[in-house]
């Protein structure tokens, strides 16, 4: 169940945060100039990006934990895939320097209470949690302590900046600081980027009858796209305590681009066995496709197995034509 932070400690959130923009390290760093901190107590770090010296969006993104700076890096480095579909990479904290416009009504009402009175374009501060399956949503309680405390350390890193440290963030390099457990201090030095390897679990399917079954069935000479989409929309239900985000399990004809299957994936319900069914289902009514074509790691690793054990070809392409027209009429049909 959520617990909300108190006004106390929401204030000492934007205290630090104010104490950031008055410094604006957006003015020195890059949003690719990674802070990264250890913080005391903790094994995994977390990398924090600065955005803004391109003038347009102002914001600092905390990417706490393996799992976390791993998407990092592959929202970075999908240039393939389409701005609307890199939000299932998106899973951090941030605190955005925006305009009033861009709050919710309770965000604007938190900062009435807490006295603040920003003024002006990119002065409004609020913070967004990003998660996979849910819609950006303000931090609970552990969310604004944690974040707390993690901005207070980026603080101290640019200040570490500001008198002397030197670090070479163009050739990949990062500023870490950490707490030294053996002298009891905080430290901060330069060390290369740490760049994360996530082994996704290759699930294996176990009914050694059913993939008898599939391995029979005919072959087609189809290219099948597969992908769990995210759609641009927002459901607030009461039976959870975050808004979500819909995600759409879609298989797509590669050539004539038809839509073959949809269905909706809750939070509750299993990847695999959505993604299982979906391509079981076509072999059985279909045949078995000559290719699958997925977007992402994460899809490639739940289907690999099997597609090995029943021989269908499988690749990972961040552009998926047919998908991706849908998803784009979809979202022009929501404009008009």
């Amino acid at each position: 169940m959520r617990t909300e932070a108190t006004l106390e400690e929401w204030k000492a959130l934007y205290d630090v945060a104010i104490r950031l923009k008055d410094v604006k390290p957006w003015e020195e760093l890059w949003d690719m100039d990674l802070i990264t901190i250890l913080p005391k107590g903790k094994k995994e770090p977390c990398i924090c990006s600065v955005m803004g010296r391109g003038g347009e969006c102002y914001a600092i993104g905390a990417y706490n934990g393996i799992n976390s700076i791993h998407n990092f890096f592959e929202m970075v480095n999908n240039h393939d895939v389409p701005s609307h579909q890199l939000i299932r990479y998106q899973n951090n904290i941030m605190c955005n320097f925006g305009n009033r416009d861009e709050l919710t009504k309770k965000e604007l009402t938190l900062i009435k209470e807490l006295g603040f009175k920003f003024r002006g374009k990119n002065n409004w501060i609020y913070f967004r949690v990003f998660e996979t399956g849910y819609a950006p949503y303000m931090p609970d309680k552990n969310q604004v302590l944690e974040f707390t405390g993690i901005l207070k350390n980026l603080y101290m890193a640019i200040k570490a900046l500001h008198t002397g440290l030197e670090v070479d963030f163009k050739n990949g390099n990062t500023l870490m600081r950490r707490f030294d457990e053996k002298n009891n201090q905080w430290i901060n030095y330069e060390m290369p980027v740490f760049i994360p390897k996530v082994q996704y679990s290759i699930p294996s399917l176990e009914d050694q009858l059913l993939i008898k079954k599939l391995k029979k069935q005919h072959k087609v000479n189809s290219i099948l796209e597969l992908d769990i989409a995210y759609l641009n929309s927002t459901i607030n239900d009461r039976n959870y305590d975050k808004p979500l985000i819909p995600r759409l399990c879609i298989l797509v004809d590669g050539r004539s681009r038809m839509i073959l299957s949809q269905a909706m994936v809750t939070p509750e319900d299993d990847d695999v066995d959505i993604i299982f069914g979906t391509i079981i289902n076509y072999i059985f009514q279909k045949g078995k496709p000559k290719q699958i074509v997925v977007r992402d790691t994460y899809i490639l690793s739940i289907l690999i197995d099997l597609c090995k054990q029943i021989g269908i070809d499988i690749v990972q392409s961040g552009k998926l034509k047919g998908i991706d027209e849908f998803l784009e009429s979809f979202y022009e049909y929501r404009i008009k």
